[in-house]
């Protein structure tokens, strides 16, 4: 009987740690942005964006612009190995710069036939991650 009152006791303590652990990083993710990594279509724009924050307060996204050209306003875009979207194979770019605009400049629905190869993906984490740094020394 000892055994299984210590187990029982272990695994609600468990839980106990998991709940409190949750509350934590929600906190923590409210404070930063909700996470998002989704591709979405900018209506402004008319192109695709990667969206990787959310702001709640504001009510806006974070993201990264993709395009076709090879300049964007005079600056020289990050040239991508392979074209995000499925089955495209002309040449794409991500664009200088982070797009912070309101969401309803958005589409509603996720872009699924999108993502970021595997040579790719290193080059926009530290776009993402340069962004972050300089917004924090910024405050």
């Amino acid at each position: 009987m000892g055994k299984k009152d210590d187990n029982k006791a272990n695994r609600q303590y468990n839980n106990q740690m998991r709940r409190l652990i949750n509350i934590l990083i929600g906190i923590r993710d409210r404070k930063r942005g909700k996470v998002r990594n989704e591709f979405r279509q900018n209506l402004d724009a008319n192109h695709p964006n990667f969206i990787f924050e959310a702001d709640t307060e504001n009510d806006t996204y974070k993201a990264i612009g993709i395009t076709h050209e090879a300049e964007t306003f005079g600056k020289k875009n990050m040239p991508l190995k392979r074209n995000p979207k499925r089955g495209k194979s002309e040449p794409s770019y991500i664009r200088n710069g982070i797009i912070e605009t309101g969401h309803k400049n958005y589409g509603r629905k996720k872009i699924k036939n999108m993502d970021f190869s595997p040579e790719d993906k290193p080059n926009v984490k530290s776009k993402i991650r340069n962004y972050k740094k300089e917004r924090k020394k910024k405050k």
